[in-house]
């Protein structure tokens, strides 16, 4: 069965929507977390991708994925930010790797699982009001 990059690529690339500055703050404890939401368009679909931090730049989240037919999937991810570069990886051997441009833009490379690889950006979208994302990457 073939598989969509750009579905595919969607999903990693919301790992990349992280900042830099997530990195622990002195006296932060290691359970704190903190909420991001990156949007962007990868070819004909666009995205949002809830990413929750945690102060010693772990990270998880959801990725919904709209396609343009509207059909919606969702991804969870995880991941780490260390410095200025963020590595984030999705449970079907897909990976993204890259670097902050800004504290709104992430740029990397999204490697499929087959070795197939997408140059993909991102950018912070409005702080998200739910923790939809972070509680559902939980249950999976």
């Amino acid at each position: 069965m073939k598989q969509n990059p750009s579905r595919i690529l969607l999903i990693f690339f919301c790992g990349i929507l992280f900042m830099p500055s997530l990195v622990l703050k002195s006296g932060a404890s290691p359970d704190e977390e903190r909420r991001e939401l990156w949007t962007g368009r990868l070819y004909s679909s666009t995205y949002r991708a809830g990413l929750c931090i945690k102060s010693n730049g772990d990270l998880y989240g959801t990725v919904y994925l709209r396609q343009i037919n509207g059909a919606v999937d969702r991804y969870t991810i995880f991941g780490k930010i260390d410095g200025e570069r963020i590595t984030a990886r999705h449970n079907s051997g897909h990976e993204f790797r890259g670097r902050f441009l800004s504290q709104d833009m992430v740029q990397g490379r999204l490697t499929l699982k087959n070795g197939y690889t997408i140059d993909v950006r991102a950018l912070r979208g409005p702080e998200p009001e739910m923790d939809e994302f972070c509680r559902l990457a939980q249950q999976e």
